[in-house]
């Protein structure tokens, strides 16, 4: 029992200050070295515990996966309309994206450290997942039109929000919620059912 909370200790403590030296400087200007010291473990016990750099930069990916999906949830959850709780969530995944500690990791070093193919099945295990199950559910309560495709809706949100959260970083001032929400709203509305 005390080997695996040491394990559990050990496992956090490098994810934490990986996961702040990845968002300060990038996957590609941070040497193992540096969290390995600062975690006063050994380069070797990052490799133990995640192999390489690349399964260290992953397990880090994942946890901002899983903090995005908790403020998605809670920005839907702002409304009791499944239609609104898709247009909040999408604002929730635009903003907390953009997140200093989210941005770079997620929309910047991901496709670039992990390759394309690499991203899109993390991407796919986290957010494009919750997207879909919440696109099938609108469409069983008859929001959609009745020839939408869920998983091309789910593919074509998921890339637009991606690159609205590039386009719209936090420093940002011109692109206002209530922007980031309209143009949204503009998106996934050509798939609401109205005389389809």
């Amino acid at each position: 029992m005390k080997n695996v909370e040491a394990t559990y200790k050990t496992t956090t403590s490098i994810l934490k200050i990986a996961r702040k030296y990845f968002a300060e400087y990038g996957y590609y200007d941070v040497p193992l070295e540096k969290i390995a010291e600062e975690a006063n473990v050994t380069r070797g016990a990052i490799y133990h515990h995640f192999k390489n750099k690349q399964g260290l930069f992953i397990a880090v990916l994942d946890s901002v996966q899983k903090d995005i999906a908790a403020q998605i949830e809670k920005a839907a959850l702002k409304s009791d309309d499944p239609w609104q709780q898709l247009i909040l969530g999408c604002v929730g995944f635009v903003n907390s994206a953009n997140a200093k500690e989210n941005r770079r990791i997620l929309l910047v070093d991901a496709p670039s450290a992990l390759g394309w193919d690499t991203w899109r099945k993390i991407d796919q295990k986290n957010s494009m997942r919750t997207l879909q199950s919440h696109i099938n559910n609108l469409k069983a309560l008859g929001y959609l039109c009745d020839d939408v495709d869920t998983r091309l809706m789910t593919c074509s949100v998921s890339g637009a929000l991606n690159e609205l959260a590039l386009n719209c970083s936090q420093d940002n001032t011109a692109m206002s919620e209530r922007k980031v929400f309209d143009t949204i709203s503009q998106l996934v509305g050509g798939f609401r059912r109205k005389k389809c």
